[in-house]
């Protein structure tokens, strides 16, 4: 599965801004940086089996497992955005529509990372995206590094005739 560049950077412009950002982030290009980092900018985007959501595992959901089998321990969209993350939408609607991931994307940085969380950094934020908290004692050092060579590459111009 893949979404297309043009489509992936209307998102990013569309939604981007909504995002909390913290002073001297630029909330469009985090999500970009964010689709590369997870899905090489939308080029490989399937579900992934994330195994610590799955039963037994530590952050199983067992009401949200039987509700939705194995797609409750998904991640989906160029975000790759946890299933569990993102209950306004239904783990196919997460799958199918890129939007409606991007929706549950900011929704969750908002709440969770740049909200709860008070990360203030783009190593912060890279941090808690991949490994769920910034302040704990795991630290994805190459994760972290990627978003920041993520967040250099700039968006390609949105093609003519494109819709958003």
């Amino acid at each position: 599965m893949k979404v297309d560049t043009n489509t992936l950077v209307l998102l990013c412009l569309k939604y981007g801004p909504e995002l909390n950002a913290p002073e001297g982030i630029a909330g469009p290009q985090l999500i970009w940086a964010l689709s590369g980092n997870e899905s090489s900018f939308g080029a490989h985007c399937p579900p992934k089996h994330e195994e610590g959501y799955c039963y037994g595992h530590k952050y199983c959901d067992a009401s949200y497992s039987q509700m939705w089998g194995c797609l409750a321990h998904c991640s989906f969209s160029p975000w790759q955005i946890m299933a569990t993350n993102a209950r306004q939408f239904t783990p196919l609607e997460l799958m199918n529509e890129p939007e409606k991931a991007i929706q549950s994307v900011v929704s969750f940085l908002n709440r969770e990372i740049l909200g709860r969380q008070e990360a203030k950094t783009l190593s912060q934020i890279a941090d808690a995206y991949n490994s769920g908290n910034w302040r704990d004692n795991n630290v994805p050092a190459e994760y972290i590094e990627k978003l920041h060579r993520n967040y250099l590459v700039k968006m390609p111009p949105v093609s003519m005739g494109a819709h958003g």
